[in-house]
């Protein structure tokens, strides 16, 4: 049976209850909001707002644990409310250099300078994407997270948010730097993590996260040298997947002995590109293995809730899927997982809490707790582009 044969299980709500989901998320990401807008303390320097306790082995302002993730989902046009002029104001004064603060997107300068294009702060946005470009650390990984590649997706980011065609050059400079050190392995291309030498599959810290940068820059420039490199890069993990009795599923790396859907180790962030990918080359392969990852990634349980490692970044997958197709039965999936993380409110007299990675303290973070699953509800009562992935339109 081809991979365009295979069958999906159909899964569809009632009326009822996609009522009440939509009902019980609106109401939830209000008070989400309203938690994260009273738990700033801006007295602090280490950390605005509560956050796993990688913030404070990284620094206070990454997207990931810092003040950029929360910044966002408040600034959010579906949030229902407003980034504080005295948060603003916290991160205008917060200092940026390239001893405490690596290049990448997640948690370093390439991330922040997006959040300040984003706050509308374009200024500032290039202040800290120049500060980028001169860290020692630039070209040190390969990967979306806090690698060459997320620093490329940024460049872009800022190329159309402000139409500099010096950013353009240095995400050129970014995708020569990947096909130059890229490993091959018959017609797929991979990379080797530097800092454990070994080879990491997914969005965050493979290959799939490679190949949508290098995807993304082909859909600017029209260079065929960036399809392919791209194209072969999502074949390569396409091509260590794990056939499992419960699906295809990823390991987080070579050697590893888990297997895990989410979106920045597994299935979801594979998904999640492979869409983009049949949005740009149309290639009807691409869709049906997104197909059928999200058949094989629907659970309706995990052991967290939140965006980089639990169900709120699957079902992020699942809204990618029902933006590009338009079909019900994707909603209805990131319904359904919504309700799920639901059911990890914490209700506080501030609003609705969230606890963040191994359940183990409230956190407010983009990567773990409250603003990452409030972007999830967000988008899913309001479909649109998401954060990082999609690129703005050019002013």
């Amino acid at each position: 049976m081809s991979l365009a044969e295979t069958p999906l299980r159909p899964f569809f709500l009632d009326a009822a209850s996609r009522q009440k989901i939509h009902d019980d998320a609106r109401v939830t990401l209000a008070q989400t909001a309203r938690y994260v807008l009273s738990t700033a303390d801006h007295e602090r320097t280490d950390r605005l707002w509560p956050a796993d306790s990688a913030v404070f082995a990284t620094n206070p302002m990454s997207v990931a644990y810092g003040a950029c993730g929360p910044a966002l989902f408040l600034h959010h046009p579906y949030t229902p409310a407003e980034l504080p002029e005295q948060s603003r104001t916290w991160l205008l004064k917060q200092p940026l250099d390239t001893e405490a603060y690596p290049p990448g997107l997640y948690v370093g300068l390439a991330g922040i300078a997006c959040t300040f294009l984003e706050l509308g702060m374009p200024e500032r946005a290039r202040e800290a994407m120049a500060l980028a470009g001169k860290s020692p650390l630039l070209f040190d990984e390969a990967n979306v997270l806090f690698g060459c590649a997320g620093w490329g997706l940024a460049a872009l980011r800022l190329y159309e948010g402000l139409g500099d065609p010096a950013l353009l050059d240095r995400s050129v400079e970014a995708a020569d730097h990947l096909m130059d050190t890229a490993r091959r392995e018959g017609d797929t291309l991979h990379w080797v993590q530097n800092s454990d030498g070994l080879v990491h599959y997914g969005f965050g810290y493979g290959a799939a996260g490679c190949g949508l940068f290098l995807l993304q820059l082909y859909s600017l420039t029209g260079e065929t040298r960036f399809r392919d490199a791209a194209v072969q890069a999502i074949d390569y993990d396409l091509a260590h997947r794990m056939e499992t009795p419960l699906g295809w599923q990823w390991k987080s790396f070579d050697g590893d002995t888990l297997v895990k859907p989410y979106w920045i180790t597994g299935g979801a962030g594979i998904g999640s590109t492979l869409v983009r990918f049949h949005r740009v080359l149309g290639d009807a392969r691409f869709l049906a293995a997104a197909r059928r990852i999200a058949n094989d990634a629907a659970v309706k349980f995990s052991v967290e809730p939140g965006q980089f490692e639990g169900l709120a970044g699957i079902g992020e997958f699942m809204t990618d899927l029902h933006i590009h197709t338009g079909e019900p039965m994707y909603h209805d999936l990131a319904l359904d997982m919504a309700e799920t993380v639901m059911w990890f409110r914490i209700n506080r007299p501030e609003g609705v809490a969230w606890p963040g990675r191994w359940l183990r303290r409230i956190s407010d973070d983009y990567a773990t707790g409250a603003a990452g699953i409030g972007l999830f509800l967000g988008r899913l009562l309001h479909p649109g582009p998401r954060l990082l992935l999609d690129l703005p339109a050019r002013e």
